[in-house]
């Protein structure tokens, strides 16, 4: 028996893609020979685990594009080897469209921190576009740790070479980079552990199996007690959080990282199916209950052109390279 559903409900769902039907046909992404080849579906890979940030965002992206291009896309789930997996299985993907890669900064940090992957991410992939900038990752500490401020605990760790632990979605993640960044920067000893996704990352914060982490995501964690916020990783103050001070204000300077989520397709994808993936992604960052549910998140809706991202991967190497060199990272 099929469920019912409430009429508010039905009328909005309704509402919705006559919306995006509308928008789609203004902008021609609807046009006979879209659909002159039966497909079956997108696969969007997402080559973290299912609950993170890059997860979540990916989804909620994902249902609102499938109602602009009138396609179904599946969320593909391929995490490990700290994105590497996920991120290959795409980059050898027959490059018709049919698979594309949503991914996180990660992407661009990968390659300088695995020797065994082969991939420039300026010139390997073809770059659709940016779907959002991360408002800044919180430092969160695990509510036990005696430290209420970050100057406490760059002070308590200090005082503790090498017993502080720090989380995060896999080595050569934004939140590695940020932790060995702050590392150099405050001249402390914290043992890196690597996960699978920022969200076990969390949780074992929040459960007291590790120290600290950074997480955009962590508001309902904060909110609920659970974990204990120190400063935002960021140039500025988050809205929601607005008590909370940025790293710099905190008193560390120079940590500007700023994290994005965006989606790349194989390298020889044609530009017209770039730009059709491309002018549906931007329709659907301009829904309002999208917008809604990545503020949630701590994401800001983005959009733009592939040139733009390509822009952002190629600022990305530059930082990145720039960090390895002043924190003297090994990866090996």
């Amino acid at each position: 028996m099929l469920a019912k559903i409430p009429l508010p409900i039905l009328t909005s769902r309704i509402a919705r893609a006559f919306h995006f039907g509308l928008l789609a046909t203004f902008i021609g992404l609807t046009t006979p020979h879209l659909h002159a080849q039966e497909k079956r579906f997108i696969k969007m890979v997402v080559p973290y685990a299912a609950g993170g940030i890059s997860d979540q965002a990916a989804r909620i992206l994902a249902e609102r594009m499938s109602m602009v291009l009138n396609e179904t896309i599946i969320i593909d789930n391929k995490p490990g080897g700290g994105s590497r997996i996920g991120t290959m299985a795409v980059a050898s993907a027959p490059a018709d469209g049919d698979t594309v890669l949503f991914t996180n900064m990660s992407f661009s940090t990968l390659p300088l921190t695995d020797s065994t992957v082969r991939y420039d991410p300026v010139n390997s992939f073809a770059p659709v576009g940016v779907a959002a900038t991360l408002s800044g990752a919180a430092l969160v500490v695990r509510t036990s740790l005696p430290a209420k401020n970050l100057e406490e605990l760059v002070s308590y760790a200090r005082a503790h070479p090498g017993q502080l632990s720090y989380g995060s979605s896999g080595i050569g993640s934004g939140a590695h980079f940020i932790g060995e960044y702050l590392k150099m920067l405050t001249g402390t000893n914290i043992t890196h552990v690597p996960y699978r996704s920022t969200a076990n990352a969390l949780n074992d914060v929040a459960a007291g199996q590790i120290d600290m982490t950074f997480d955009a995501s962590a508001k309902p964690l904060i909110d609920a007690g659970k974990v204990r916020v120190l400063a935002l990783v960021a140039s500025r103050r988050d809205p929601r959080m607005s008590n909370v001070p940025t790293i710099a204000e905190a008193g560390v300077k120079g940590l500007d990282i700023n994290g994005w989520v965006g989606i790349l397709a194989p390298q020889k994808t044609p530009q017209a199916t770039v730009e059709k993936i491309n002018r549906a992604m931007n329709v659907a960052l301009q829904d309002p209950e999208l917008r809604k549910r990545y503020q949630e998140l701590g994401l800001v809706p983005a959009g733009g052109s592939p040139a733009r991202m390509t822009q952002q991967l190629r600022e990305d190497a530059a930082l990145y390279r720039k960090i390895i060199t002043q924190a003297k990272l090994k990866f090996d």
